[in-house]
């Protein structure tokens, strides 16, 4: 696992990266506008609806919102393939300030409920296509792998910082305005980000060969999402885990709803108290996603599984408790601790259970079933809290994620030992520099399918001309690289590597290696390389960097 020390030290250097690029920084500041806006304008819509249409509405409303926006992720996440992508965030931006200005004029002009609701629908669904097309930018606009490492990074960071500062913002007009006003600050917010990636439209043009005209890409999107529920349907590991993360995401969409009705009803903190215990629990997440780094590599997840569950339900319900309702943000923030944890530690088991080549299609099932379950939790809640009070209605959701674990402990555990991690391999692969950019799970794919080769000294491990099938690294010894009888260079450090040129290029073998006496070496098979590396642009840029470097010098 990653120290903090070392943790801290990566997030600084991705922080500077990013910064020094402006396009990249251009770009990340308007995500962070666009998760607070996202953030916010939920807080600011389920108070108009409480106020507007009853209580009772809530979670109706919520569900209306999620639904549609649900059903069209699918097809917002391949438009950045027929269009310039710098052109449909741009859109994605303005579309959604429209919305947006729409919904507060409804909401401040009095107008009927149904003409404040219609645009926020709008808008949720118009947020679908905005996050697609920021990831998928950011490849073209970093220059080094390293860049594109540290804008996937700080990525991350700017969407938990969003989410906390979206409702902080929404708590300070609600404490002075009604939510009309905090949807005007949003779509503000919004023009400020669609100012901010304009001039990345106008700077930046994808060839026209790099735009995908076939209108089959979308058919080909909805069969591997019908393939993704197949591959469930024969994965009980898979079922399991998709099950546990969307019993999380229900809890999510409870809490938007309870969070109004608490705030509003049980602890009279008026609408500011409902966006300061969203915020509370956006605080949870950011503390809670940091945390879950030291988690890569670890080797046992079902019992992070029910600590982050049980930490999650017992505070959720001592939120009720006389003693302690002073103390609600402060416990919710611990419930979103929990709730982060648990999404990480859930993702990093799937992960590994399920085979590489599949893990996309099932990930596009889960964002799916995602949407759905946080529909299902925010009408649920509202039933209940209409059928059994407010206070049942928290306890009966406090109790969702620690029975699901609890229910599913023995499957998860069984889970944890056929889906052992391999430290030993998992360290060396650190080492290098050419698989920095993998995310976790590729990098634990990749030491899964490691073996071991001990190499006596004198004998050759690869020769000059052969076909080239596998990557080789050092994890102890010492190997020599020879041309025609000239010896180019001598790997002596562990993690040094060697055979990636014939991999990459199609290429028989540039030279012969040797080992200068006993060497125990990692190897990995052709397929697996190719498929680790060449699936992830900034690992990609970095291989084709040191396989070139090693040509120049072996031809020197």
């Amino acid at each position: 696992m990653q120290s903090t020390d070392s943790q801290l030290t990566i997030t600084f250097r991705a922080i500077v990266a990013v910064m020094a690029s402006p396009s990249l920084r251009r770009l990340q500041l308007a995500y962070l506008g666009f998760n607070a806006v996202e953030s916010g304008t939920w807080v600011a819509i389920l108070l108009y609806a409480y106020h507007a249409t009853g209580p009772a509405s809530v979670g109706l409303v919520a569900l209306a919102q999620l639904l549609p926006a649900g059903l069209f992720a699918p097809l917002a996440a391949t438009l950045g393939d027929h269009h310039p992508r710098e052109r449909a965030l741009l859109g994605g931006y303005v579309l959604l300030a429209l919305m947006l200005a729409a919904t507060a004029a409804a909401m401040l002009l009095e107008w009927p409920p149904l003409a404040a609701y219609a645009p926020a629908v709008c808008a949720s669904t118009v947020l679908t296509l905005i996050r697609p097309a920021q990831y998928a930018l950011l490849p073209s606009l970093a220059t080094t792998p390293e860049q594109l490492t540290a804008a996937n990074a700080v990525s991350s960071m700017v969407q938990a910082g969003g989410l906390l500062l979206g409702p902080l913002a929404a708590a300070a007009i609600l404490a002075v305005y009604p939510p009309g006003w905090v949807i005007i600050a949003l779509a503000g917010a919004t023009v400020a980000a669609a100012l901010l990636v304009a001039p990345l439209a106008q700077l930046r043009r994808r060839p026209a060969a790099d735009a995908d005209a076939d209108t089959g890409r979308i058919r080909i999107r909805w069969h591997h999402a019908a393939e993704g529920f197949r591959i469930l349907g024969a994965d009980a590991d898979a079922r399991l885990i998709i099950a546990v993360l969307s019993s999380r995401s229900l809890m999510i969409g409870a809490a938007d709803v309870l969070f109004v009705l608490l705030a509003l009803e049980f602890f009279g903190t008026g609408e500011s108290g409902a966006a300061g215990l969203t915020a509370a629990l956006g605080a949870g997440g950011l503390i809670g996603g940091a945390a879950a780094f030291l988690l890569v590599g670890y080797p046992r997840i079902a019992p992070v599984l029910v600590a982050s569950a049980a930490a999650c339900g017992i505070t959720f319900a001592a939120i009720l408790v006389p003693e302690t309702a002073t103390l609600a943000p402060v416990l919710v923030v611990v419930a979103g601790i929990g709730l982060a944890v648990m999404e990480v530690a859930g993702r990093t088991v799937l992960q590994r259970a399920v085979p590489n080549r599949l893990l996309a299609r099932v990930f596009g099932v889960l964002e799916g079933l995602d949407m759905w379950a946080l529909g299902a939790g925010s009408i649920l809640a509202s039933a209940v809290a209409a059928l059994f009070g407010l206070q049942a209605s928290v306890l009966v959701f406090a109790a969702v994620l620690p029975l699901s674990i609890a229910a599913a402990w023995p499957a998860l555990r069984a889970l944890d030992r056929r889906t052992l991690v391999p430290q030993r391999e998992l360290a060396l692969l650190r080492h290098l520099r050419l698989f920095e950019a993998l995310p976790p799970a590729a990098m634990e794919g990749l030491a899964k399918s490691a073996t071991t080769q001990r190499v006596p000294a004198g004998a050759a491990i690869l020769r000059e001309g052969e076909p080239g099938d596998r990557f080789y690294v050092l994890e102890s010894g010492a190997v020599s690289a020879w041309k025609q009888g000239r010896q180019l260079r001598r790997l002596t450090a562990r993690g040094d590597s060697f055979g990636e040129i014939a991999l990459l290029h199609d290429i028989p073998r540039t030279a012969t290696i040797v080992a200068d006496q006993p060497t125990v070496l990692l190897v990995i098979a052709r397929a697996d390389f190719l498929g680790a590396v060449t699936g992830n642009a900034s690992a990609a840029l970095e291989a084709a960097r040191v396989a070139e470097a090693r040509l120049a010098d072996e031809e020197a």
